[in-house]
């Protein structure tokens, strides 16, 4: 079950990207191999609650069900793109899997659309639900098409039409601890916190 993040009041917010990879150490010097496509890892905390609300995000938290459910969250510092990116893009051509470079069809009314550096998008959804940061500075071209360069190779392939996603674009979570919750006290319900990993695995 995916859960979509109901936008709770965070006091604290980090959005970050984990490589995978197996990293090897001698004297002579380190090296590592990257093994998988690198996951988005974030933590939430808040401040102390009033206790119906601090419930409410208690009840939230026990329904995730620990590793069983997914939550849809976008980064909350970054709900929409800097650039002028707006309306309904969609990929303008294939895009491969592994792909870094990707096309955009900006669509009506968007001739001098942009995406800047650490600008965020998404697209796909379930196991191909992907959220990617733009690594440098575009313009649409003449022709209508904005091409990006993104931090993140895509984890599957897009056919052109795909819709691209720039508000609040979402990647799927499951929690990193199964300890996660509030501390309760009369009337109030302390600071709280959760880790969550990406993983968009059904």
């Amino acid at each position: 079950m995916i859960i979509v993040w109901p936008d709770y009041c965070a006091s604290a917010f980090r959005w970050s990207k984990a490589e995978q990879a197996v990293i090897s150490k001698s004297p002579f010097g380190s090296q590592s191999l990257t093994v998988a496509t690198a996951l988005w890892q974030a933590e939430i905390s808040g401040r102390p609650e009033l206790w119906r609300e601090a419930i409410g995000i208690q009840t939230f938290i026990e329904s995730i069900r620990g590793y069983t459910n997914q939550i849809a969250l976008w980064n909350l510092a970054q709900p929409q793109p800097a650039g002028t990116l707006r309306g309904t893009p969609t990929f303008a051509s294939d895009a491969a899997q592994g792909a870094t470079v990707i096309e955009i069809d900006i669509g009506v009314g968007q001739d001098d659309a942009t995406l800047l550096r650490g600008d965020l998008i998404g697209f796909g959804a379930g196991v191909s639900q992907q959220v990617v940061r733009i690594m440098a500075d575009a313009v649409a071209s003449s022709a209508g098409v904005l091409t990006v360069t993104i931090g993140t190779p895509l984890r599957t392939a897009f056919a052109a039409g795909a819709a691209v996603v720039w508000d609040k674009p979402k990647a799927l979570f499951r929690q990193a601890s199964l300890a996660d919750g509030i501390q309760f006290q009369p009337k109030i319900g302390q600071p709280w916190a959760f880790s969550l990993l990406e993983d968009w695995s059904p």
